[in-house]
């Protein structure tokens, strides 16, 4: 009797963790309004709302090893997995997390890229044998958080000038702060900025989706010559393993997905609070667009925030300690912050900024208590 509840036990667990990993999108769901959260970024004309319909569907899917799925190793079965808190398409919470390994001699440095890194997957198929997560010699792990896609076809279509012209890497102006852009080489030595990715190493919302399904899904994708996605691996699937209509319907879905809508309080003080203490430096309101003005609170360059004795991963342009500076939109709704989620607060994530943001910090908690809660009370409204 023992051993039969013990297996009921065991299927209804399965059964249930299946029934939660299932899709959550079918052609009943309702589409949120133009502009809201989760919403189509503008009016679509009606061969795009179904394009977009069905992109939405393929970025909820969740994705076999008779696909594809595993290459052999995911953190994922599907986009929404991850990127569902609190609408689809935006970010994860802590359990999303990825962990990345390297070596950095006991953080004496320097820092060194090891075999099958940087990211420790979190599933492996089970049909293949098995390989150790990290290299033995790794001491040094690093956590990184989901990022949102929300507003994802905005930011792209910023002007790389806008840009550029915000960098300082050796604080010309003297406020301590030394904004950098990442260059990325999109192949053939086309030289493009980067805009997405914690480095900010990934250039275009079609490169950070083909790099996704590659890095997270273990999907194979067709060579579109710009050097992000994975186009082959060894399983006994037929590469390019996302078909190309489901794919060209996923990109257009998170070119096409709004930025998070402001809450509309009166906050006219906190802002003004905002720029005082020098927030705005780096999260810069707005950069200009091909479609105007996107208010994303980010100058999207490279920054280091961290203290002196700050051990984590490292890569091309983008040392230790180096982060794009994340847009701002959607803040009231994306906790935890900062680049691994260590930070459970708004308050928390300001208190942890050091180096090029010491000042910015120092003013806010120079700031009498009235005045920090008006601009908590703007933060609040992003």
């Amino acid at each position: 009797m023992t051993q039969i509840k013990c297996l009921l036990i065991f299927l209804m667990a399965f059964l249930t963790a299946g029934m939660l990993s299932a899709e959550i999108i079918d052609d009943d769901t309702p589409v949120p309004a133009v502009g809201d959260w989760g919403g189509p970024d503008r009016v679509l004309t009606a061969a795009e709302f179904e394009q977009w319909i069905r992109g939405r569907k393929v970025f909820d899917k969740d994705w076999r090893q008779s696909e594809g799925l595993g290459s052999p190793d995911m953190n994922a079965d599907s986009c929404r997995a991850c990127h569902q808190k609190p609408v689809i398409g935006a970010g994860g919470l802590l359990d999303t997390n990825v962990t990345q390994f390297g070596n950095d001699n006991g953080g004496l440095g320097p820092f060194i890229a090891l075999p099958g890194g940087p990211v420790a997957s979190k599933l492996r198929r089970p049909d293949t044998p098995g390989r150790e997560d990290a290299d033995a010699s790794a001491d040094i792990f690093e956590q990184r958080q989901t990022p949102s896609v929300l507003g994802a076809g905005a930011i792209d279509s910023i002007f790389e000038a806008q840009i550029f012209a915000n960098e300082d890497p050796m604080d010309v102006n003297g406020d301590g702060v030394r904004g950098v852009a990442r260059i990325v080489d999109v192949g053939g030595g086309v030289l493009e900025a980067g805009r997405f990715g914690w480095k900010g190493q990934i250039p275009k919302v079609s490169d950070f989706v083909r790099d996704a399904l590659g890095g997270e899904l273990g999907m194979t994708v067709f060579d579109d010559g710009r050097g992000f996605g994975l186009l082959s691996d060894g399983d006994a699937i037929a590469d390019p393993e996302m078909p190309i209509q489901e794919y060209n319907d996923l990109i257009f879905y998170n070119q096409h997905l709004a930025p998070p809508p402001r809450g509309g309080g009166q906050v006219a003080a906190g802002e003004v609070l905002f720029e005082s203490v020098g927030c705005a430096t780096c999260h810069t309101p707005e950069l200009l667009g091909s479609n105007g003005p996107v208010p994303l609170y980010s100058n999207l360059l490279l920054h280091d925030i961290h203290e002196d004795d700050f051990r984590g991963m490292a890569e091309p342009q983008a040392p230790v300690g180096f982060y794009k500076t994340p847009p701002l939109w959607g803040l009231r709704k994306s906790a935890p912050y900062l680049h691994d989620g260590r930070a459970t607060t708004i308050v928390q994530a300001i208190e942890m900024h050091f180096d090029e943001a010491n000042l910015s910090r120092q003013n806010y908690l120079n700031l009498t208590t009235q005045e920090r809660e008006d601009l908590l009370l703007f933060l609040n409204d992003l």
